[in-house]
This record gives C-alpha cells, structure tokens and sequence, in this order.
C-alpha cells in the first residue's frame, strides 16, 4: 500500500481505480452522471476524480495538498481549509468519500457542500465509524473510542504520532446531516446485495450474509466498519 507521507491519502493506482468503480456504482444508481457536474473533496493522488470524469459533464476536484499523479480530466484547486472555492449551486453531485474524519470542523464540512450543492442534488460521503474496533488510520484497538486527550495519549505513546482524526459515529452522523439533508444509509444494503452495485463486498462471508434477514443485519448498524451514505440537499 502506497500512502501520502503529508497526508493520509492512499495513493497506489489499483486501489484508486477499485474505489472510482465503487463510487461510479453507487452513484449511478441515483443520477445519470452524464448530465452532472461532480466536485471530488480530497482529491489525493487524481485517479479517482480522473476515472469518474470520463462518465460526467464535468469535473472539479479540492485537496490541501497536490500529491497528483494524473492531472487530466479535471480542474483542480488547492485550498486552506473547509471553505470551498466555488459559487452557490454549482453541482450536481459532491463526493466526500473518506474525508470527513479527517475535518475539524465538520459542521462547517457539510455546510459548505451544502451550499455549492444544486437543489436536490446529492452528496456520496463515506466514513469509517467510530465505534467498529481497529481504527483504519493507525491500526491500534478501540482507540477511536476514548476522549480526545485520552486517544492522542494513545497514539503518542504507542506510535509516536498525532492524533488527528475526528471519528464519527452512525448517530453523530445523523446529527450532523438532519437540518441540511435527508440520509438514505446504503451500508446494509450493500452487504446484503453488493451484486447489485456490481461491487465485492465482503466476498468470504456472502453465503452467511445471504440467510440473515435484513431487520437482523440493521441492529448490526452501530457497529459496522464503514458507513456508505447518499445525501440529497433538502
């Protein structure tokens, strides 16, 4: 696994192509892309927002740093913080995939989509959750679990590092999105029927996932690794 040695963006080509046909999949089950506009938040190393913007009218992609490897297909711009460099209404689709736990300012995260959002337009964000077991970033057990000062100890004495990510809970979530934007929760649905989405998911397990009702793999929900959601602008 490549990894940015400035961020924490994943930069190795298979992988990035891998997670564009599982963005493109999802999102394709919501909009036609070839009418819409897509801004890609957190651009790392541009095969991503590279792969989607064959498939879209257009395409612009943010990131704090530029560790690009393929700079064609889209306009890219460098910025400083959450505010996002663009006019009201300008898309038709945002993508935060992967990006939110690592913003401090999380609420000003979601307004700012908000805003550049069309009306009805959606946003694709994904995040791993606070409370699933090994934290994706450092590897260390339950350490996403504890108070800040207690997980920055954590890290500091293990690792020797910051902690620097903002984990989010499935309920912290919620909070966070009910003013600006209505959840449609695909997790379980993707487990359940990732065929559907052309995709993989936790290929090992499908025969044991195929015999578990779907109310029993929803109470499975505040413990899942990651959280896929789609969220469209009220």
């Amino acid at each position: 696994m490549v990894k940015s040695e400035i961020s924490h963006a994943r930069l190795e080509e298979l992988s990035r192509h891998k997670k564009s046909k599982k963005i493109i999949s999802i999102l394709s089950k919501f909009r036609d892309l070839k009418n819409c506009s897509i801004l890609d938040i957190g651009t790392g190393s541009g095969h991503i927002i590279n792969d989607i913007s064959k498939l879209c009218k257009s395409a612009s992609s943010v990131d704090l740093y530029d560790e690009r490897m393929i700079k064609s297909g889209y306009s890219f711009k460098k910025i400083d913080d959450e505010h996002l460099p663009f006019e009201n209404n300008t898309f038709d689709i945002v993508i935060s995939n992967h990006v939110i736990e690592h913003v401090p300012n999380q609420k000003l995260h979601l307004s700012e989509i908000y805003k550049v959002l069309k009306n009805n337009g959606i946003l694709y964000l994904a995040t791993p959750n606070k409370f699933w077991v090994i934290d994706p970033h450092h590897k260390l057990l339950f350490i996403s679990w504890f108070p800040r000062k207690i997980s920055a100890f954590y890290l500091k004495t293990l690792k020797n590092k910051k902690w620097d990510i903002f984990p989010l809970s499935f309920g912290m979530l919620k909070r966070l999105t009910k003013n600006k934007f209505e959840l449609n929760n695909l997790t379980i649905d993707i487990i359940k029927y990732p065929q559907k989405y052309t995709l993989d998911v936790m290929k090992k397990l499908q025969p044991l996932i195929k015999l578990i009702p779907v109310p029993l793999l929803r109470m499975f929900n505040p413990i899942l690794p990651t959280y896929i959601l789609i969220l469209k602008k009220k």
